[in-house]
């Protein structure tokens, strides 16, 4: 039977977070009119989360993976079995806040245009953190990995003079939380398998946009977010995949050329690291950086639109 929504939690080795994201939606879909379901996708954790999570959360879905997919094969796994008129991803180091389930079906049902949107986040201790901005483009990759964008802010991701408390039409919003329309995933697909972490929201959003829908920023809805939460454990992975997912997703959409500028610029930021930290003394830092170096000269897998 279909419901209004379907929240999917992805958790790799989190339960601690992972119960806590869950008692949040749980405790928030009790103010909720709409009818939801919730769907966890365990990527093959080893700290007993799958145990756990079926004596404590008995009325969750539990798909459980036989290895590590990564944010996009476990989305995607959740997706698939997912019965809402409304899909939400949600990271396990997330917490909603009252009313934010509500209020991210209700803007979808008041706006068809809109194929997904985001909340605002929050970080733990209740300031901003900055979401819902434009696509990415070469110059904004650049201007990060140069970090020229503190000669005028302090937060990369921040977009000077605008109010984050106004709903905004974005070019993305981040996986942390992001709701989709059932249409709109039916129409373009789910993540991009080629994107085992990072960019994948990115490219969704992108290509939902390209399919004729707008993306939103519902400051209304509010998530709390522990930013980077779930990557600590597997930094050379996560590192790794996103060297991978930036080269792959600027070839996938603007072609060879721009793919191949973002790869000199990890080039030329891997040999800037391995310089300094070598000046440092800092070997361990050095050879983790050599790594990465020869990673970022690989070829990345041919993408295809």
């Amino acid at each position: 039977m279909r419901s209004d929504l379907t929240v999917i939690v992805l958790t790799y080795n989190t339960l601690l977070l992972t119960k806590a994201c869950l008692r949040s939606v749980y405790d928030d879909l009790d103010r909720t009119p709409y009818t939801a379901e919730v769907v966890v996708v365990d990527n093959a954790s080893t700290d007993g989360t799958v145990e756990a999570l079926r004596s404590q959360f008995p009325c969750a879905r539990l798909v459980v993976n036989k290895a590590n997919l990564g944010f996009t094969g476990g989305n995607n796994a959740g997706l698939q079995v997912a019965q809402g008129r409304y899909l939400l991803l949600l990271n396990s180091d997330t917490e909603v806040q009252p009313g934010a389930l509500a209020a991210l079906a209700l803007f979808m049902e008041q706006h068809p245009d809109a194929g997904a949107c985001g909340p605002m986040l929050l970080n733990p201790d209740g300031t901003l953190q900055p979401s819902g901005r434009a696509l990415p483009s070469v110059w904004s990759v650049f201007v990060g990995m140069t970090k020229l964008y503190r000669l005028w802010k302090n937060d990369l991701y921040e977009q000077r003079g605008r109010d984050y408390t106004k709903t905004a039409r974005v070019g993305e919003v981040s996986g942390a939380a992001l709701m989709v329309r059932r249409e709109a995933y039916e129409k373009v697909g789910g993540l991009d398998p080629n994107l085992f972490a990072y960019y994948e929201d990115v490219d969704w959003c992108k290509r939902i946009g390209e399919a004729g829908y707008h993306v939103y920023y519902v400051p209304g809805a509010r998530v709390m977010h522990r930013w980077k939460s779930t990557s600590q454990s597997v930094s050379e992975l996560a590192y790794r995949a996103g060297q991978d997912s930036q080269r792959y997703y600027f070839s996938k959409h603007y072609g060879f050329l721009a793919g191949a500028y973002i790869q000199a610029l990890l080039v030329q930021k891997e040999c800037a690291l391995i310089t300094a930290n070598a000046a440092r003394w800092n070997g361990h830092a050095v050879r983790f950086h050599c790594r990465m170096l020869a990673n970022a000269l690989t070829p990345i897998i041919r993408p295809c639109r």
